[in-house]
């Protein structure tokens, strides 16, 4: 009987989310028998192997997109990129081949760069046998290209993606920078991102340019985008993954940009480290080995109005941060650490605020740092400006709604409910601003919690003032078990469905999604 996740939870039976059973094959594939016993990854020697840096994804001559960018454009010449999603091989362990679903076949997928208000419409193609949808998270989208979960790409179709690339409501104040995409289909998306299905999307503005041609931030020569996540292997090399584990699925080997425990090598100088957590359940807690003190200068999909001197930074998945780090007078050798203590899919020990942490921690990648040092490029310093921000003020919130997101019956909802995408639980206002409070049920989980659209800013978070990192704006925020997070949202340029959900994508999978239109 070919029962699927998607097939059991239409016809009602999420009750008996206990019962799912995976897509037809996915099991076989995944790992031997079904008894849920998880395999242990071959072992292998760390850092044997060089960071693999996705190449720039370059255009292609431009076609007849079925595209309404609805005035978004605002005329500007329009970029146009195709990707296939496509299986590949790569080596995620050195000396074995695993199969992957890429984009172009390449795990992670192309980067895209652009710039603010140059539009782009990107063709994807799907060459993979299962259905698929495309999100860039992080951006300012219009509705018929956010990625909606049943927005489906079927095997052996393409869909164009039209995405203007404007701030919202033109406030250059509101330009995001580091955004990424990933799939997002309905009840498939856990698996299909850990098969490889994530990206960069970068998309520079006038702060960063300025930044760099008054040398403050290294170009993008010095530049390191690092895509962080975990897998587990069987032994013949293939990912395995477990679809009965619907608290969050762990692997055991720590990845960056697809390669497990890489090295890179790195001059005595400055260097941009754009770090995203694309992992299905784990959060990161960075680190580097010899406690150095970096520059944290950009949260999620915005840059920070001030740089923040740091010596850790927690992401949960799907958060990114923008860092500047100091070689110059580094140790030959120096490991970027994950230090967060995490053994369960339900989250890490410890809270959100006070993490447990490990040190020494687990050794994500190898900086070897050679050669003389080199002059002072990027004379970042903490307090200096970054991006201006426009706050929301609380005269123009319109409206408050409170969300709960809770486990029920072996699955996961938001005030009770399971995501159906044809209910529409929310109708915002276009050009309003509303106030939304994001309640964490208990029970010892943890929901980083993403809106799509638009940039929320933080008010309070358990009663107080956030962590200054959190205090402009975010698409993601963090909740561990209890937390309450109050922020301020508006509504601009687009009407249209959007969602928000939880980011562990197990939870997302089993429901913990909701719709909200903007009317």
């Amino acid at each position: 009987m070919n029962l699927t996740r998607r097939g059991l939870l239409a016809a009602g039976t999420a009750a008996g989310a206990g019962l799912l059973l995976p897509r037809s094959g996915a099991w076989a594939e995944s790992g031997p028998g079904s008894s849920g016993s998880l395999p242990r990854s071959p072992a292998f020697r760390p850092f044997q192997r060089e960071l693999f840096v996705p190449p720039t994804l370059a255009p292609v001559a431009p076609f007849a997109a079925t595209c309404d960018f609805a005035g978004a454009d605002r005329g500007q010449p329009i970029t146009y990129y195709q990707l296939t999603q496509r299986r590949g091989v790569t080596e995620i362990i050195p000396g074995l081949q695993t199969e992957i679903w890429g984009y172009d076949g390449l795990y992670p997928g192309p980067t895209i760069r652009t710039r603010i208000n140059e539009p782009v419409v990107v063709r994807q193609v799907n060459a993979l046998d299962t259905e698929l949808s495309v999100h860039l998270h992080g951006a300012h989208a219009l509705s018929g290209s956010d990625g909606f979960p049943n927005d489906f790409i079927f095997p052996g179709q393409s869909r164009d993606y039209c995405y203007p690339n404007v701030p919202a409501a033109q406030d250059l104040t509101d330009s995001f920078n580091t955004a990424w995409y990933h799939d997002h289909a309905m009840d498939i998306t856990g698996e299909n991102v850990y098969r490889g299905l994530a990206a960069f999307y970068l998309v520079s503005n006038v702060f960063e340019d300025a930044l760099i041609a008054q040398r403050k931030l290294p170009g993008r020569a010095f530049e390191l985008p690092l895509v962080l996540q975990d897998k587990r292997l069987n032994a013949d090399g293939s990912l395995f993954f477990n679809p009965f584990q619907h608290d969050g699925f762990l692997g055991d080997v720590m990845v960056v940009n697809g390669r497990a425990q890489p090295f890179v090598r790195v001059q005595r100088r400055k260097y941009r480290l754009r770090i995203l957590n694309g992992a299905n359940a784990r959060h990161f807690g960075l680190r580097l080995s010899t406690g150095a003190t970096f520059l944290h200068f950009g949260e999620d999909s915005w840059l920070l109005p001030r740089a923040l001197a740091r010596n850790y930074v927690l992401l949960g998945m799907a958060n990114r941060v923008d860092l500047l780090v100091d070689f110059r007078n580094a140790p030959n050798e120096v490991f970027l650490e994950n230090v967060l203590v995490q053994n369960e899919g339900r989250g890490p020990e410890g809270t959100v605020l006070a993490p447990r942490l490990k040190v020494p921690g687990t050794p994500l990648l190898k900086f070897i740092v050679e050669g003389p040092t080199q002059p002072d490029d990027a004379t970042l310093q903490p307090g200096d400006p970054v991006q201006p921000d426009t706050p929301i003020l609380p005269g123009e919130i319109v409206a408050t709604r409170t969300w709960e997101f809770e486990r029920r019956q072996g699955a996961w909802v938001i005030n009770d409910k399971f995501f159906d995408p044809d209910r529409v639980d929310a109708r915002p206002r276009l050009n309003t601003a509303e106030r939304w409070i994001l309640k964490n049920g208990g029970g010892g989980w943890w929901h980083p919690v993403h809106i799509h659209l638009e940039a929320m800013e933080i008010q309070r978070f358990n009663g107080r003032a956030p962590p200054p990192e959190w205090a402009s704006k975010k698409d993601t925020v963090i909740l561990g078990p209890n937390d309450v997070a109050e922020v301020f949202i508006r509504f601009r340029d687009f009407r249209g469905r959007y969602v928000m959900h939880c980011h562990n994508l197990e939870h997302e999978d089993m429901r913990m999604m909701t719709r909200w239109d903007v009317v």
